[in-house]
């Protein structure tokens, strides 16, 4: 692949399901951190994404250019932003034919872009379905189209898991100049199917906005004070959190946990705090907006992630930009993250009595718990900032 000089603007179509909808949104927030970091080394990012109801078809978020295309009326349209685009196939294979609407309209519309902004440079975020389309646009037009693919932990899993998902996908990988994705978990999942794809795939960390996650002074950091943030779904295993709590309030009773998330497990975790008595010690809170998020990492004597194959674990990392200390599974990314013993602490996999162990000597260890925090923002700020991620992003870009 012809180098591009550090100095030559470059413009790169970034095809998603999953981008922010409105400033402050959720839905896609690292990739829209990634494209505004991009423009500080000449990357110009047009966005192509789902439309959803009440949305524009076109507009400017914070000088990122994003088009969203049709693929139904407003109330058909829920494939994107809910991230169950899959259950919802598995739920009613009849939706096959409302996927496959979604991905003409949006390789209808990539096309479009690509010949309004003469673009040769496609990201494709998500293989699974996206890789479709890029696909389709690099068979058309060849050698003038370089074809980047990124992953970030969800469409591993289902090539992974589903029979037969890869062979299907397997043609965008082949026709791709590089596969990206967020841990060595992920591409070690990837060699398991395609050991002869091993040059294409390198590991870049999601990005975090340090402008945003930052340590805050002027904030009391409470050791008893425990914090979790999360979807609230069975592999993020928070029943499991739940239940070491239970053994940690036994030994060190001012211990508080909040857990700040959503998810169909809600209701489910509740019960289980309530049938062992701990509604005064756990709370189910709502998500919050990152700058509010900031204030709870700050406060927080530490943060825990236990879920288990998990693609990579951005709480973490946000966590550590805080210079809070952080505790984790040994499971799927996250020890791409912590360092046992240096960044953090990494725990068996469902195992409620070492999570509780590790909770507790993180309370009463005071040193340890200060010098894992202060190794693990250090570790955050060369590794897992927007300016780290968006450096080798655009090194690939330009063929480096």
């Amino acid at each position: 692949m012809a180098i591009i000089s550090d100095s030559q603007i470059i413009q790169v179509l970034f095809i998603t399901h999953n981008y922010v909808r409105h400033k402050g949104d959720f839905a896609g927030v690292f990739l829209h951190l990634l494209a505004k970091k991009l423009k500080e080394y000449n990357i110009d990012v047009i966005v192509l994404a789902p439309h959803d109801a009440g949305l524009k078809e076109y507009e400017v978020i914070e000088g990122i250019r994003i088009y969203r295309f049709r693929y139904g009326s407003d109330a058909q349209e829920t494939f994107a932003y809910r991230g169950d685009m899959h259950r919802q196939l598995f739920k009613n294979p009849f939706k096959i034919f409302r996927l496959i609407s979604f991905i003409r309209s949006a390789r209808k519309l990539a096309q479009t872009i690509v010949e309004k902004e003469k673009l040769n440079v496609i990201s494709v975020h998500w293989v699974v379905p996206n890789g479709l389309i890029g696909y389709s646009l690099k068979k058309k037009y060849g050698d003038k189209m370089k074809l980047f693919l990124s992953s970030h932990g969800t469409d591993i899993r289902l090539l992974g898991n589903i029979p037969f998902t890869y062979t299907f996908f397997k043609r965008a990988v082949k026709l791709a100049d590089k596969w990206t994705v967020v841990s060595n978990y992920l591409k070690k999942i990837i060699l398991e199917k395609d050991k002869g794809i091993a040059d294409k795939i390198e590991v870049i960390a999601l990005p975090n906005d340090e402008s945003l996650f930052f340590p805050d002074q002027s904030i009391h950091k409470e050791p008893n004070y425990i914090v979790a943030v999360s979807r609230l779904t069975v592999q993020k295993r928070i029943s499991i959190l739940i239940m070491a709590m239970n053994k940690v309030i036994q030994e060190i009773p001012e211990t508080k946990l909040e857990i700040y998330g959503a998810g169909p497990e809600k209701e489910a975790l509740q019960k289980l705090i309530s049938s062992l008595d701990l509604n005064e010690y756990i709370k189910i809170c709502n998500p919050i907006p990152q700058n509010e998020l900031r204030k709870v990492y700050c406060r927080a004597g530490m943060v825990v992630l236990n879920s288990i194959n998990e693609g990579f674990g951005l709480a973490l990392t946000e966590a550590m930009l805080c210079r809070t200390a952080v505790i984790g599974t040994d499971s799927g990314g996250i020890p791409d993250i912590i360092d046992h013993e240096k960044t953090g602490l990494l725990v068996s996999p469902d195992d409620s009595n070492k999570l509780a162990d590790a909770i507790i000597r993180m309370i009463k260890d005071h040193r340890l718990r200060t010098q894992l925090a202060m190794k693990g923002y250090n570790k955050a700020l060369e590794n897992f900032s927007a300016n780290s991620s968006a450096k080798r992003y655009a090194a690939i870009f330009r063929g480096k």
